[in-house]
């Protein structure tokens, strides 16, 4: 017997307000049988697509969902597709480029181009909090390889980036790690004297492998740290600072990152993070250290 829509949205709800992810995604699959013209049935069958990492099938529902956008959702939305940034994000995680390009331009993103190749452009740095401490998504499925960290990243699309500086090795992350991240801002970290937006990862996309080493360093400034960066960066190296890294409680870490003080504490040595063979990193600290012999660095030490 075919059930009213009206019936079905409130089990939703029910479900939905008690966390029974098994229950909202059987719900929301019923309500686009019985509202197969409604954008509202198919984004948030989406969204629960979306938040459980179902990609292909967040893909389905989005693009449905495009298609099902009125002039009254265009209006509820001031004029951009939610549907069709989350269809970008999902077509990222498949590789389906093609669809990915289209997905950003209907949303009006007008600086990538139609292909089918992947999407490698400079979209600025930008912090990224991988493994997330908090869902952003009802019933989602966090991404769980270590602890909680945010890290520096070249972003090469609306959806993905490249991790810049070297995680510690309880993130489970490594130096360019390819990682799927989220579009709404969860804090800001500040950045050449400009505040910029942290985004969620969502899933890591691709695992580099690089090596992750640590040395430390007596005498290093500021300045010292710049110039092994430049040394390294046209070698594909990572180097990274561990001794400034600030622990932050969560709060900070998904508002201003100055509510509290969370200043590292004072140390005459630097830890350094670095990632990379261990022969060309040898060959870096070398040429590094001849160029600052007022420096003392201790043996480079593999992490994992």
């Amino acid at each position: 017997m075919t059930r009213e829509p009206g019936e079905v949205a409130r089990e939703w709800q029910v479900a939905d307000e008690a966390g029974d992810a098994e229950r909202v995604g059987q719900l929301g699959r019923e309500l686009t049988e019985l509202l197969p013209d409604s954008f509202g049935a198919w984004f948030e069958a989406a969204m629960h697509s979306k938040a459980r990492c179902e990609w292909a099938e967040a893909a389905e529902r989005n693009r449905r969902a495009m298609a099902l956008f009125s002039d009254q959702e265009r209006q509820e939305f001031e004029g951009a597709n939610p549907a069709a940034w989350n269809l970008g994000i999902a077509a990222t995680a498949l590789a389906d480029w093609e669809t990915a390009r289209w997905a950003w331009a209907e949303y009006g993103i007008g600086t990538i181009e139609p292909g089918q190749g992947p999407i490698d452009q400079d979209f600025g740095l930008t912090p990224i909090r991988v493994n997330p401490d908090r869902p952003s998504l009802r019933h989602q499925v966090v991404p769980g390889y270590g602890d909680t960290e945010v890290v520096w990243c070249w972003r090469r699309s609306p959806a993905h980036a490249v991790i810049s500086s070297v995680p510690l090795p309880e993130s489970g992350h490594r130096f360019r790690d390819v990682v799927l991240h989220d579009g709404e801002p969860k804090g800001e970290r500040e950045f050449g004297g400009r505040q910029l937006a942290v985004f969620d990862e969502l899933a890591r996309l691709q695992d580099s492998g690089m090596p992750t080493w640590q040395a430390q360093v007596v005498g290093a400034e500021t300045e010292d740290v710049h110039l092994l960066a430049d040394l390294a960066g046209p070698a594909g190296l990572g180097v990274d600072n561990w001794s400034g890294i600030r622990v932050m409680c969560s709060d900070c870490s998904h508002g201003s990152p100055d509510a509290h003080d969370h200043a590292p504490a004072p140390t005459d040595a630097a830890m350094l993070g670095l990632a990379g063979s261990e022969a060309e990193l040898r060959t870096c600290l070398d040429t590094w250290t001849a160029q600052r012999p007022h420096l003392t660095v201790s043996e480079l030490t593999f992490l994992w």
